[in-house]
């Protein structure tokens, strides 16, 4: 992690939306003088663990992005974008699947796309809000893959012990 790279990442996050120096150092809740020296073009002090979450969370950037720059926040991004949907989308299935077991009108998709994607923006503002980093998101996409996976193998075991039941009282089932 390079204070250059960061010292040019915060000049650019300035002078993309016209800010002032003063501006920024409000929004992050630091001093002037002290983002001022966090910006200098060269032999910037490296802000600290705390200082950088503090500079993310208040101009609105990823934490990937402030210290590891494009490449890798693009990854984030994908990353964040494949959560958040994957929550959002969670809900609205399980409401989908009740409305059909009992009958009810479904939506049309469009109306469910809308909800999912609403649902999703919301989701990732916090996630991003929440200062979690890539590899912590990629960490929880992880334990959720292996949570779906048990719980798939648990359901599959359940239909197994259930079929077998079946076939023990009705032997005239079994092929």
């Amino acid at each position: 992690m390079s204070a250059d790279t960061i010292a040019a990442r915060l000049r650019q996050v300035k002078d993309q939306n016209g800010w002032t120096v003063a501006e920024m150092a409000t929004m992050i809740g630091i001093s002037r003088r002290t983002l001022e020296s966090y910006m200098r073009r060269e032999n910037a002090p490296l802000p600290g663990g705390e200082a950088l979450k503090q500079i993310a969370l208040g101009l609105r950037v990823s934490l990937d992005w402030l210290v590891l720059g494009d490449v890798d926040a693009a990854l984030g991004g994908v990353l964040l974008v494949r959560l958040a949907a994957e929550r959002a989308a969670l809900p609205t299935l399980k409401n989908l699947i009740e409305m059909q077991q009992h009958d009810e009108l479904i939506p049309q998709p469009e109306y469910l796309a809308q909800e999912i994607g609403a649902h999703a923006a919301g989701l990732a503002e916090t996630i991003v809000s929440s200062g979690l980093t890539m590899a912590q998101i990629a960490a929880f996409i992880k334990m959720s893959g292996d949570d779906m996976q048990k719980s798939l193998k648990k359901k599959n075991d359940e239909l197994k012990a259930q079929i077998e039941e079946l076939e023990r009282a009705h032997p005239e089932l079994k092929k």
